[in-house]
């Protein structure tokens, strides 16, 4: 069952029409009671209907003006007078609620021409479609297959970060070859230009010495210390010089980002407990329409990571009907963000919710604080314990078929591994190498509906890193049934890819 909201139910526009049982508008009675009122008056009806002679016209205002001198025909005229003054407003009332009526029509059936949820493929097939006019569907020509090109035959991630120590790597197009970055001549310039590369335009750039004696054997393969050629590179690869090994065997350590730190250290989520304010500052709330439907992840001033399954399941594809609402714990109208673009990965299955992964661009940067700032991206090869300090957090359900959670609730679960979980008693053969499971065997602790598109992340080294994305799952907390999340870890070339193509780096 997948772990999404309902549709948003909608609701009825049109305002009732103000008549009366018998379908007479009442308004007409008041102007019946003016042809009454003047119809005990000594002159000619037709003369009266069809004269346009203003001497005609001032013989019947005498004649009115006589009767309603009159003692006995006094109660008659003030029954005119205020006849008159309904009949004013009852047109003003029409027309103010005509004029409602069209608005309300035009704003319904009119649907200007609006940005879209996109498949990240768009641009590769059809580069000058507008993604408003497709509707989420594929845009490509029947003689050419959709492709996120970030295959390893198609696409190299021009930087890789490494293990928990964020080791930079650099590829060579031209020797074909990832090569570990020496800290031997390293500057704060190099890290903005492998950031930008990355597709990160942050103010903060971390980085540090790193030994090489505990690294991974792939990281000590080829080396490469830079040049010393004056100026900021445009292009970390034409400044790189390979060596036979590092110099003092260090290499570079680099963070984008000033991520993954909590305001405080201390469960929607089924079994879990309120969360306290600032423990998980990178958790978005994604509203359409202004209705809670999915969670999220701040992973840059401007980007915010959710599942694919969020936009397309239900069709929610129109980008201005979106929000994010950033910054606090609850569900009470906060500090929101218009979207600019949405994009979910163009693999994305819905029958089997695999690479389920979308990104949204807010309109604005957003604004870090102690309450909002960026999770950590997992790095290549980085590896979590399953009983590692691993939470999740939410809006969600609190229970199987219940109500959303009013307040950002939290809990913490272990990974499972995928040789357990595609095991026929949890989920036979239907776990992808893009996914993973987490939670207990013996249910209670869980994600649920309106959970969808939040973080799983675990701590390693001081920093909070986002391992999954909460996915699907049968029912929620049910024995053997863990939650299943999509397996960020795999698919990071996506991400950085879609964040490197975008038009406006964040």
């Amino acid at each position: 069952m997948t772990k999404v909201s309902k549709r948003i139910s909608v609701f009825d526009i049109f305002p009732e029409s103000n008549r009366d049982q018998n379908g007479n508008n009442p308004s007409r009675s008041g102007e019946e009671g003016v042809v009454e009122g003047c119809a005990t008056l000594p002159v000619d009806e037709a003369g009266v209907i069809i004269s346009t002679d203003n001497e005609q016209r001032n013989q019947n205002v005498f004649s009115c003006e006589s009767l309603c001198n009159s003692e006995e025909k006094l109660s008659l005229c003030s029954l005119h007078h205020a006849s008159r003054i309904l009949v004013a407003i009852s047109i003003i009332v029409s027309i103010v609620a005509i004029s409602l009526s069209i608005l309300l029509l035009v704003q319904y059936f009119y649907q200007p021409a609006v940005q879209r949820a996109c498949p990240d493929y768009l641009e590769s097939c059809v580069p000058t479609l507008n993604c408003s006019l497709i509707d989420g569907a594929n845009p490509c020509p029947p003689s050419r297959q959709p492709s996120n090109r970030t295959l390893v035959s198609e696409y190299r991630n021009p930087v890789l970060l490494l293990t928990g120590h964020s080791l930079l790597q650099v590829y060579s197009a031209h020797a074909s070859r990832y090569y570990t970055v020496c800290h031997q001549g390293w500057k704060t310039s190099h890290g903005w230009t492998v950031c930008r590369e990355l597709g990160f335009n942050s103010n903060t750039v971390l980085s540090s010495p790193v030994s090489l004696n505990a690294t991974d054997a792939a990281c000590l393969q080829s080396f490469a210390v830079l040049n010393k050629t004056p100026g900021s590179p445009s292009n970390l690869e034409t400044f790189l010089s390979p060596v036979e090994t590092c110099p003092a065997q260090e290499g570079v350590s680099l963070q984008c980002t000033d991520c993954g730190r909590s305001a405080s250290e201390s469960q929607r989520i089924v079994g879990g407990s309120p969360s306290a304010w600032g423990h998980w500052p990178w958790v978005a709330s994604l509203r359409w329409d202004g209705r809670h439907v999915c969670g999220g992840s701040i992973i840059s001033s401007q980007w915010v990571m959710s599942a694919a399954h969020c936009f397309v399941l239900s069709n929610f594809l129109t980008v201005g009907r979106w929000k994010v609402h950033v910054g606090s714990t609850s569900l009470i109208p906060s500090t929101s963000v218009s979207i600019r673009s949405i994009y979910y990965n163009g693999f994305y299955n819905p029958e089997t919710n695999d690479f389920d992964v979308a990104l949204i661009k807010t309109s604005q940067p957003m604004a870090f604080s102690e309450t909002l700032r960026p999770v950590c991206l997992p790095r290549t090869h980085q590896e979590f314990q399953a009983t590692g300090n691993c939470w999740i957090s939410g809006w969600g359900h609190v229970s199987e078929g219940g109500q959303l959670s009013p307040v950002l609730r939290e809990a913490k679960v272990h990974l499972i591994s995928n040789s357990i979980c595609n095991q026929t008693s949890h989920y036979p053969g239907m776990i992808s190498e893009r996914m993973l499971c987490a939670g207990y065997l013996d249910g209670k602790v869980d994600s649920c509906q309106g959970d969808s598109g939040g973080p799983l992340v675990c701590q390693e080294g001081g920093l909070w890193w986002q391992v999954g994305i909460v996915s699907w799952g049968e029912g929620c907390g049910r024995p053997n049934r863990p939650g299943v999340y999509t397996n960020l870890t795999v698919l990071l070339d996506w991400v950085y890819h879609r964040l490197q193509n975008d038009n406006e780096i964040p």
